[in-house]
């Protein structure tokens, strides 16, 4: 057979589609991590499969191969639709739905096609009737679409058709940003759905010439359009759907939306108010450009300062997006105003080097200039005013030095060894024995080499504290306190401390207080002892419980701590 200038253009049309198809997709493939980018490959490579065998078919005139290269080219057609669903599901952030088994059903149209296609020649449940019968100078066949076949080739071009709907979706939810790849991506649809229609109720002249080849070359402009010339797979729905999903709009602070590219996609009114110049144009626009630093500093750090001097100081919260296929879709950006706390922070911090530098220089003063006077005046009541001022004094050194104490723990990083609790309660004795007088510190341990893994200067801290509680609220004739260490009782691998004495119960208020974990200006406690002590417990993840048998009675649980 000899080609006419219209059979030519026809063939070289055909396999100019193909040839786009396989541009497309090696660019693709680059992409192929992208939401929906595996996807539409599938689409993209039976488009090619689809042109270069028809092409290819309508050059060949041996029957045989001919019945062959149709049975890919129908093939190829029906696997269209089902694979541009998946890309509009996957793309829109519905990926999940991919895995479910009514999408398995989906899937299984175009792959029953394929069995049924090839083995057509036995029950004849695809097509019928297969003739060559040639026009143009091409080998074109004519063949009577059976009930499944119909069925295929309508059920390609409904998924299709669902698929540009999910699309259309995208663009009516997330305005202009996603409007221009996804209209030519809708678009690219029209060609060989208008061909596949055409060629199935035999419209035209020649019902023999399946139209839909050529027209595929639109198809391939379109979508190459989309995702190389406007970069499609650079943001996608997915990342709004998947914010959205965490409570996007109903969040009262700033919130910016980045993309896989780290490109800001969508900033809710918060956000549009805190960065009214930047966030003003077009999006998407670099998250740099609009933060004026990058995304891995504000992870490391946890704030953002905007403005010199005295600007404002913002809380980053990070949350990685996403889909529920498990793909990285981009990160939400949330900002919290803590420029009142950290102003707060540093005046604390100000007050209490200069409360606690001078608290004991002053303090030293006066106990030195109150033993002068004791040793100085003859009349007995102003000596022991003097002695009075004394104690007053030492007492205010001893509140210094707790709050040293305090400060430590609170920044100390924990240091879990293990360790031998006998050597920790004879420190602890020596400690608050060592003052003089007669405080008794009386401890057991069963079974005696008993040994925690822990912070064992934590450990000490908040035994010493409890022992000296217990010491400095007692008569003087009554100063002892015992420590009594014994396995918990409820077969936990827990070591328990109990502390007894023979004081006056400790005021519900200043368990309460503890319990609370905060102080009130009408609740508050009479030391920070007992604060050490709550401090140690949390950083040791232990527990604390407050009860009374003719005296305090306080039981602390520990743990032992990994390495």
């Amino acid at each position: 057979m000899t080609l006419g200038a219209f059979g030519t253009g026809f063939v070289l049309g055909s396999f100019g589609a193909s040839f786009g198809a396989l541009y497309l997709l090696q660019y693709l493939y680059s992409q192929r991590g992208r939401p929906g980018a595996a996807w539409f490959m599938g689409n993209i490579a039976s488009v090619a499969v689809f042109c270069a065998a028809y092409g290819g078919g309508l050059l060949v005139s041996d029957p045989t191969l001919r019945i062959a290269l149709e049975a890919v080219a129908f093939t190829a057609l029906g696997f269209m639709g089902p694979f541009f669903l998946a890309f509009g599901l996957d793309y829109t952030g519905r990926g999940d739905l991919i895995r479910t088994p009514l999408f398995a059903i989906v899937g299984a149209v175009p792959l029953l096609t394929a069995v049924l296609t090839a083995t057509n020649p036995i029950h004849r449940l695809v097509w019928a009737n297969f003739r060559i019968d040639p026009v143009f100078g091409l080998a074109t066949v004519a063949y009577t679409v059976q009930p499944w076949g119909v069925f295929a080739l309508a059920f390609s071009i409904g998924t299709a058709a669902v698929g540009s709907l999910l699309l259309i979706g995208a663009i009516l939810s997330y305005g202009p940003l996603y409007r221009r790849e996804a209209t030519a991506v809708i678009l690219s649809t029209a060609p060989p759905t208008v061909g596949v229609s055409v060629w199935l109720f035999g419209l035209g002249p020649t019902p023999q010439l399946h139209l839909t080849a050529p027209l595929m070359l639109v198809h391939v402009v379109l979508d190459a359009y989309a995702f190389v010339g406007t970069h499609m797979f650079a943001t996608s729905p997915a990342t709004q759907r998947m914010a959205e999903q965490t409570g996007l709009d109903s969040l009262s602070d700033p919130v910016l939306v980045l993309d896989a590219e780290r490109q800001i996609v969508r900033a809710n009114d918060r956000a549009a108010e805190l960065f009214p110049n930047n966030l003003s144009g077009a999006l998407p626009i670099d998250h740099e450009a609009v933060l004026g630093v990058e995304l891995e500093t504000l992870r490391e750090t946890g704030e953002l300062v905007l403005g010199a001097g005295r600007g404002r100081t913002f809380g980053v919260s990070y949350t990685g997006l996403t889909d529920p296929s498990g793909t990285v879709v981009g990160s939400m950006l949330v900002l919290y105003d803590v420029t009142e706390d950290r102003q707060r922070e540093q005046q604390l911090a100000v007050l209490n080097r200069v409360l606690r530098h001078n608290l004991r220089n002053e303090t030293t003063v006066i106990g030195g200039y109150a033993q002068l006077l004791g040793r100085d005046v003859d009349d007995i009541e102003r000596t022991r005013q003097a002695e009075r001022i004394e104690a007053a004094s030492d007492r205010l050194l001893a509140i210094a030095e707790k709050v040293q104490n305090f400060e430590r723990i609170q920044d100390r990083e924990r240091q879990p060894t293990d360790v031998d609790i006998a050597s920790v309660l004879a420190d602890v004795e020596r400690s608050c024995t060592a003052s003089g007088g007669d405080a008794t510190v009386e401890w057991t341990i069963a079974p005696p080499e008993r040994r925690i893994r822990t912070d064992r200067v934590l450990l000490s801290v908040l035994l010493t504290n409890l022992v000296e509680n217990a010491i400095v609220h007692a008569e003087p004739s009554e100063r002892t306190a015992a420590i009594g260490v014994f396995e918990a009782a409820t077969g936990d691998e827990e070591v328990v401390f109990e502390i007894r004495d023979d004081n006056e119960r400790i005021p519900d208020l200043e368990i309460d207080t503890l319990r609370a974990g905060d102080e009130t200006p009408l609740q508050h406690g009479q030391g920070i002892g007992l604060w050490i002590v709550y401090w140690c417990v949390q950083k040791l993840h232990g527990h604390i419980e407050f009860s009374y048998d003719d005296g305090n009675v306080l039981t602390v649980r520990l743990p032992d701590l990994s390495p």
